[in-house]
């Protein structure tokens, strides 16, 4: 996924779309703020990288002192702020962040759904940089999807790491090359290798690694059109064991994931522009293109023609 707000104003939907791509049920609220008027100046963009690997930029101005709450999925955030400030809480953990701050960066293990507040200051800017990890990419590359606990941990970041994100606030990403693509992958590895090394996150457990050939298939796109007792067949053990299994290394249960996965996948055909809505909705494993639709908007907040107008919108306006 690829999207990013004009500069200039951000609307109220602008910003409920963006965050439905990385969070369960935000919601906006802050004095004198009627919900009509845009809450944000400045831009938002977000990419998921490589299955699992969200990159977010947010460059804006707070024009009313907004409040943002919003449930976090299960897996590790990692903030570097770059200039502003950020006053953020994820369940019992609270930070502050920034240049002028202790730290201006912290990664955080959440072993499941997790409340998430931001506060905000009327007229305040902000250049902030966060990386999503997955249960799912934390798994594939050897570490455990959580802690048992929600943990906050604040790191320091290389200056190089510091000049590389300072660079990514001058560039515009309305059409995501090839060439584009591979340079911002480089700059989230890197951010994620600095912040897991700094602030460690714990190698799996055994059983989480019995799951390793599961993700090697979905990784490959041979789940697809499997079902899961097809897949439990598949790994040599039954559905009760497998189902078992994925809840207790995920947290959520294994047709949530999938689903949730293939529909990410069947986004992404969309915003490049390499499937058409029916194409789309093949690949995200349905039949009916009308159910399709109806999956993708309530896991993103926006139909699957919306997403694709966006897509051929940007594309134009990077020709």
């Amino acid at each position: 996924m690829d999207s990013e707000g004009d500069k200039g104003q951000i609307s109220t939907t602008e910003l409920h779309e963006h965050s439905v791509q990385l969070v369960k049920r935000p919601r906006f609220e802050a004095p004198s703020w009627d919900q009509r008027a845009p809450p944000l100046l400045g831009r938002l963009w977000i990419s998921e990288l490589e299955p699992g690997m969200k990159l977010r930029l947010a460059d804006v101005e707070d024009r009313f002192g907004l409040k943002s709450q919003a449930l976090l999925p299960a897996g590790v955030k990692i903030a570097l702020v770059m200039e502003g400030g950020a006053q953020v809480r994820y369940g019992e953990c609270d930070a502050r962040l920034g240049p002028d701050e202790p730290q201006r960066a912290l990664i955080v293990a959440l072993p499941d759904k997790t409340a998430f507040t931001r506060s905000g200051r009327v007229g305040a800017r902000e250049r902030t940089l966060t990386l999503s990890l997955s249960p799912h990419w934390l798994s594939r590359h050897g570490y455990a999807s959580s802690s048992v606990t929600c943990e906050l941990r604040r790191w320091t970041p290389s200056p190089g790491l510091l000049a590389l994100g300072d660079a990514l606030f001058a560039q515009r990403f309305d059409a995501m090359t090839p060439a584009t693509r591979l340079m911002l992958g480089g700059f989230a590895r890197l951010l994620a290798g600095e912040a897991l090394s700094l602030a460690p996150v714990e190698a799996p457990a055994p059983r989480q690694r019995r799951l390793d050939p599961l993700m090697a298939l979905i990784d490959r796109g041979e789940a697809r059109g499997l079902d899961q007792k097809a897949l439990a067949k598949r790994l040599g053990m039954s559905l009760s064991t497998l189902q078992r299994r994925f809840y207790q290394a995920h947290g959520e249960a294994l047709g949530q994931f999938l689903r949730r996965h293939h529909l990410t996948l069947a986004r992404e055909a969309l915003e490049r522009g390499a499937a058409d809505v029916e194409a789309a909705a093949t690949l995200a494993g349905y039949s009916s293109a009308t159910n399709f639709a109806t999956a993708f908007k309530r896991e993103f907040g926006a139909s699957p023609n919306g997403y694709r107008r966006r897509a051929l919108a940007m594309a134009q306006r990077g020709r």
